[in-house]
């Protein structure tokens, strides 16, 4: 029960800073994928015109980061199984992005 918790509160200490000062309408946010060779495996994909830096953990608490430019990047390294949680910044509104994917 304590990972939950402190899980919820990295979440929020992330999310509520962000959500204050973001603003605009999402024109082009990343997205999530499973990849599909290597086992433990997040794709984020990029769209064009947009970077994005994004870390990700998953329930084991396994904590993987990358700066990804237009295209498809990979976070790799995490338990296979298990649920991955991804936080990416941008530098053009909306300015945040999050999203889960349970890896293979």
């Amino acid at each position: 029960m304590k990972k939950i918790a402190l899980r919820t509160a990295i979440a929020s200490a992330v999310i509520a800073p962000a959500m204050v000062f973001a603003t605009g309408t999402a024109t082009a946010v990343p997205t999530l994928s499973v990849g599909a060779g290597a086992s433990g495996e997040v794709t984020v994909s990029v769209p064009a015109g947009e970077n994005w830096t994004c870390f990700g953990f998953d329930s084991g608490f396994n904590f993987k980061t990358g700066a990804f430019a237009p295209g498809v990047g990979k976070l790799s390294g995490f338990a296979k199984g298990s649920n991955v949680t991804v936080f990416c910044f941008g530098a053009t509104a909306p300015f945040f992005f999050t999203g889960s994917v349970t890896v293979k």
